[in-house]
């Protein structure tokens, strides 16, 4: 008999133990979904900052050729 309840102990705790990581694993799986949101928001984000500085750059260039052809119409 006191095999049989030691038996049962052990399952109980092999049992509890696996209840655990299941659990932990559903929050780590739930934790990674937060992640891969998060990381879709900074990365649109980013994309449009890059759009962005894109276009200051392209506008930068602009004024610089406009500038650089004032400066020789004007030139002696």
């Amino acid at each position: 008999m006191d095999a049989v309840i030691q038996f049962m102990k052990s399952n109980a705790l092999v049992l509890a133990l696996v209840a655990i990581a299941l659990f932990q694993q559903s929050e780590i799986k739930e934790m990674e979904r937060t992640l891969n949101y998060i990381f879709a928001g900074v990365q649109a984000n980013n994309n449009e900052i890059n759009a962005v500085k894109e276009e200051v750059w392209a506008v930068s260039d602009l004024v610089i050729a406009v500038y650089s052809e004032e400066a020789t119409e004007s030139a002696p």
